[in-house]
């Protein structure tokens, strides 16, 4: 009976010690959640997150055990997705602008450009880390001449073009954006130079290329438009855009305007669909910025309660823009019920394609164009995702353009992307599943970013900084 009480004793004290050492815990527990797999849609429920740093750890089934010297975060009956990446952003300001991007879960960037404004992100940031957030750094917009855009830098012919290739590589940009007045030459010679170099290049199709042949020579992504000059029936009537320089571009090129518009032939959609299909070229289509671009005189549209989060002098700015004389009348028409408005004419087609795309392989990135007008910071990007379920995307595809796929397409599916052991902390605590409403991702009641949480009240605090 002594040996009994004794065998038991020692049993008492091995569980007692292994209690202590693994009720010793320096980190943060996220303490059972459902976790949404953004692979494949399924759910894993009641399951304790174990972060030690900005590395989740061990994720296993919940425990009740009492850890010394966790953090622990009560998300019973809450869901963790990974944060979120808005994949095509010019920033503004790094002060409220990421402040406002944190308040909404954003924790990856991909920066399009972004000028002496903000160089100290890439200056300053380290493994593509700064200030929390991931970047993904543009270089300066690559152009023919008569550039469009302030800080461009000028390709005139393609000797020009590869040796600014060469520089912008030299400096550590993360990509090359080309942009619409580089001519045919030109761009197959920056595109060739890129290769060379195993320096991906991005941005918009030039004028004087087709989408077919930007997918063909390797542009890595295609941003706004998803490949409608395939579609025309007439393409040689707007042959006469590639020689144009007018700062107006997309009126004196033509481009979406009703012109374009009525030589679009959805009979030739499947041109579309055949040069997409499969292609390695992602393509970021921003919706939301053409949709603030259609309803940008409509008093409704403009008028809405995320003002009270921009600041004064960034909302007369947007105000003037819309208001002024100046601003084109192509891009909206005054009568904001107009049918004949060419950019929601656009959007409309645009809108529809995505989705047969999207079955024939075509691979896409949520963006949302930020420093544009009416363009907010984090809650744009939750707009964009439900516009592509809006266009026939599920809630699980629609979640993938800002979480799953950003990872794949930076090359850093090891470390993002996901809620994955091994995987970096950028997490997104929401009240209801996203999974059956992409809505609910705006139901944010934590984040974690790199291992340091922030709670509702955090996030609230930060969103109403203005």
């Amino acid at each position: 009976m002594r040996k009994y009480k004794h065998l038991i004793f020692i049993l008492s004290f091995i569980y007692f010690i292994g209690c202590e050492v693994e009720n010793d815990f320096n980190g943060i527990i996220i303490s059972n959640a459902n976790v949404v797999d953004v692979k494949t849609g399924g759910l894993q429920t009641q399951q304790d997150i174990y972060i030690i740093g900005d590395r989740i750890t061990k994720i296993k089934d919940h425990t009740d055990i009492q850890f010394k010297n966790a953090q622990s975060i009560d998300a019973s009956g809450k869901y963790v997705i990974p944060g979120l990446c808005d994949m095509h952003s010019h920033i503004v300001s790094y002060d409220w602008v990421l402040k406002m991007y944190t308040a909404l879960g954003v924790t990856g960037l991909r920066v399009m450009h972004g000028g002496n404004r903000i160089e100290d992100i890439f200056q300053n940031r380290k493994d593509g880390n700064y200030m929390g957030f991931e970047f993904l750094y543009g270089s300066p917009i690559i152009d023919g001449p008569g550039e469009n855009w302030g800080g461009s830098v000028v390709a005139s012919n393609p000797e020009e073009g590869r040796e600014i290739v060469r520089k912008m590589h030299e400096q550590g940009y993360d990509f090359l954006k080309v942009y619409n007045l580089l001519d045919y030459e030109t761009y197959l010679a920056i595109a060739d130079e890129c290769k060379k170099l195993d320096f991906p290049f991005a941005g918009h199709v030039p004028f004087s290329v087709t989408t077919e042949e930007a997918i063909a020579a390797g542009q890595k992504s295609i941003e706004h438009t998803i490949g409608m000059d395939l579609a025309l029936q007439h393409p040689e009537r707007f042959n006469s855009r590639y020689n144009k320089t007018d700062t107006l571009i997309f009126q004196d090129l033509n481009l979406y305007t009703k012109e374009f518009m009525k030589d679009l032939d959805t009979t030739k959609f499947n041109n579309v669909l055949d040069a997409t299909k499969n292609t390695k070229t992602w393509f970021c289509p921003t919706l939301v910025m053409l949709k603030s671009f259609s309803y940008a005189k409509d008093s409704t549209f403009l008028n809405n309660g995320r003002n009270h989060y921009i600041p004064q002098e960034e909302l007369d700015i947007w105000n003037a823009s819309s208001s002024s004389e100046e601003f084109p009348e192509y891009l909206m028409s005054v009568d904001s019920t107009s049918t004949n408005h060419s950019f929601r004419e656009y959007l409309s087609l645009s809108m529809k394609m995505l989705k047969p795309m999207l079955n024939n392989g075509t691979k896409f990135l949520a963006g949302t164009d930020l420093s544009n007008p009416y363009i907010y910071p984090g809650f744009s990007l939750h707009d964009e995702m439900q516009l592509f379920v809006e266009a026939g995307f599920s809630e699980l595809e629609a979640l993938q353009t800002a979480t799953l796929n950003p990872a794949i397409f930076a090359g850093r599916e090891d470390d993002l992307g996901t809620v994955e052991i091994g995987k970096i902390a950028n997490l997104l605590i929401l009240e209801k599943n996203p999974l059956k409403n992409i809505e609910n991702t705006l139901t944010i009641c934590g984040l974690i970013r790199r291992g340091e949480y922030l709670d509702q009240a955090e996030l609230q605090k930060l969103l109403n900084q203005n």
